[in-house]
């Protein structure tokens, strides 16, 4: 029977094995997702293409460190420009890879997303930047954007993120802007009345603002 003292030991060693095998797994996934990316960054660029300069020093950063973030921007950068958007994605999707949670990253993914059509994708990256990064307003207005003109089954919900994006950035600067936001959406889609709630707000914010008191007068008036 194991004395008090050997089972405390017993558990220790089993704590430290368990923790290593955790580390030993984690390790592994790492491998593996540099070794991924080195795959995907040798399948866009092989060896027998010619390149620029800094791309292909890029290039050759990314094969001897993955982790050089800058370096990925780079080159997708010139695969955007030359109009390649699956390739230039494939890049930014092995980056976030090493990176899950870059704002930088993310949001580039998805303005190429856009451009390719592929508006689920982009919605997701949007989501992700307001979920880990709050305060980057570029993500409510593009995703506001991407409902109202391309995800219009979708177009309900600007309101929830233009006011999330209101609530996580509280005077930060953008309080009017996603305000005429809210106002513009509501009348164009109604109902009036929040329409004339947004507009009143909004004049408030911005009282030298003429359109939006031109427009007040107007919805209030019944036009």
């Amino acid at each position: 029977m194991l004395t008090k003292n050997k089972k405390i030991i017993l558990i220790i060693v089993l704590i430290i094995i368990l923790a290593g095998g955790l580390l030993a797994v984690k390790v592994w996934l790492w491998q593996g997702k540099l070794v991924n990316v080195k795959s995907i960054i040798s399948q866009i660029f092989p060896l027998k293409e010619e390149l620029p300069e800094n791309v292909k020093q890029a290039v050759d950063n990314i094969n001897n460190n993955p982790t050089d973030i800058n370096s990925y921007l780079t080159v997708a950068s010139y695969k955007r420009d030359k109009g390649q958007y699956e390739d230039a994605i494939k890049i930014y999707n092995a980056a976030i890879e090493i990176r899950p949670t870059d704002t930088l990253l993310l949001m580039n993914a998805a303005e190429l997303y856009v451009r390719n059509k592929q508006y689920t994708e982009a919605e997701e990256n949007y989501l992700k930047v307001i979920d880990t990064n709050p305060k980057w307003t570029n993500a409510y207005r593009n995703l506001a954007g991407l409902y109202r003109y391309n995800l219009q089954e979708k177009r309900t919900d600007i309101p929830k993120i233009l006011e999330l994006g209101l609530k996580n950035n509280e005077g930060m600067g953008v309080d009017a802007e996603f305000v005429g936001q809210l106002a513009v959406y509501y009348e164009d889609f109604g109902p009036k009345d929040k329409a004339i709630e947004y507009f009143e707000k909004l004049v408030v914010l911005d009282p030298t603002n003429e359109t939006a008191k031109n427009t007040l007068e107007r919805l209030k008036s019944g036009n």
